[in-house]
């Protein structure tokens, strides 16, 4: 949604007077022998806005608009919490290292989401998860954000928010996005940035691979490495002919374009100009 911004000379106060016929002349008046039409004016008055409120109104728009870059970094802090949390998982319970599932926030909480698992290791990993301060308060953080991003929006065009739809906005921030899925769109979008004729690789010695699935405690841990590797600028870089680059820094959740845009339907198209008929 783009918001164009009119300078109007705040001095100006145009009066516009459109030419109309005027439907409600008597049949006598139309039957005049001149022949000509009588017109009726119907002003129109066009005022520029405060610029104070204008300047508000602009302010919270800019705001709300760093909602998605905001998340971005609510959810690489996710994936820095989530690391110790899988690795236990493949540690106790080597079973579940390659099963397939994600998770939500879910009312101040995180829910697991797999239609593989069993109704108990399901359970078991949520349990993990919750478990893990750091995570719940980071995926709190990217509710909150997403939350305040709607309501800020809300208030810029006019409409604040009651208890009733703030209450709703918040159930729908919950489902807002799978974070195990969200990683892989971030990954996959900065993968294609990448050059192509030759190998990444982590320090530990490992391909650097932002496209890894990262949708179970394995996969997820690979993904993990490559996109703290990127973010670091420790990745090296060796060309299919042999030339090699270092320091290579991509940060995947610098990228608001793959963030969920989570604003309201909004009628506002410019700021600056008030028309009354």
């Amino acid at each position: 949604m783009s918001i164009s911004v009119n300078s109007i000379n705040a001095a100006s106060n145009l009066a516009v007077t459109p030419l109309a016929p005027d439907t409600s002349l008597s049949g006598a008046a139309l039957a005049q022998s001149t022949g000509d039409a009588t017109l009726a004016s119907s002003p129109v008055t066009v005022a520029p806005l405060d610029p104070r409120q204008t300047s508000a109104r602009l302010a919270q728009y800019l705001k709300a608009l760093d909602a998605p870059l905001v998340m971005g970094a609510d959810a690489q802090n996710i994936l820095n919490a989530l690391v110790p949390t899988m690795q236990s998982i493949v540690a106790q319970r080597p079973d579940l290292a390659n099963a397939q599932f994600d998770f939500q926030s879910s009312n101040g909480s995180i829910q697991v989401i797999s239609s593989t698992l069993s109704a108990s290791d399901k359970s078991w990993i949520q349990a993990k998860l919750n478990g893990n301060s750091a995570l719940v308060q980071s995926v709190q953080s990217f509710h909150d954000d997403a939350v305040a991003g709607y309501a800020t929006w809300a208030d810029a065009d006019g409409s604040p928010l009651t208890q009733e739809q703030s209450n709703a906005v918040s159930k729908q921030a919950d489902g807002l996005v799978s974070f195990l899925n969200l990683f892989q769109s971030l990954g996959n979008a900065a993968q294609q940035s990448l050059m192509k004729d030759g190998t990444y690789t982590a320090p530990d010695g490992t391909t650097a691979n932002l496209a890894q699935n990262p949708t179970s405690a394995a996969g997820f841990l690979q993904f993990a490495n490559s996109a703290q590797a990127f973010a670091n600028g420790t990745v090296s870089f060796i060309s299919n002919s042999g030339h090699n680059a270092y320091g290579n820094k991509l940060n995947i959740f610098d990228n608001d374009t793959v963030m969920p845009n989570f604003f309201p339907s909004s009628q506002t198209t410019s700021l600056g100009v008030d028309e009354v008929a």
